[in-house]
């Protein structure tokens, strides 16, 4: 689950920087210029569901494994989980193929016309 995505059609590679730019809906492959559209709300509620879950274990585990626990250890510990998360946001990104119309197949085929001139 946890991989930068490609295109569905050319399986052409996108950076991370590229993937955490990108907003939900469609684009247009930058190699092939087919049509996909980009999700993220699945992936991204997994993983926040799965960090709520982790933190809640490691403070109660934290809690009743030690009797003199500081609160900036413990804050400290959480902001490291959530900041790992935010790391990994990208790597929830999907892309999904899209039918292209008709019209728009001419449109990106004059496109690839001006670009190959």
């Amino acid at each position: 689950m946890l991989r930068l995505p490609v295109c569905p059609h050319c399986h052409a590679v996108y950076s991370y920087a590229e993937v955490s730019a990108m907003k939900q809906g469609e684009r247009f492959c930058y190699h092939c210029k087919k049509k996909y559209r980009v999700y993220k709300t699945r992936g991204r509620l997994i993983l926040i569901s799965v960090v709520c879950i982790i933190l809640v274990c490691i403070n109660l585990l934290i809690f009743f494994a030690s009797d003199n626990i500081n609160m900036p250890v413990l804050i400290l510990m959480n902001i490291s989980v959530v900041t790992a998360a935010v790391l990994i946001l990208p790597l929830t990104v999907r892309f999904k193929a899209e039918k292209i119309k008709k019209s728009e197949k001419k449109k990106i085929e004059m496109l690839n016309r001006k670009i190959s001139r």
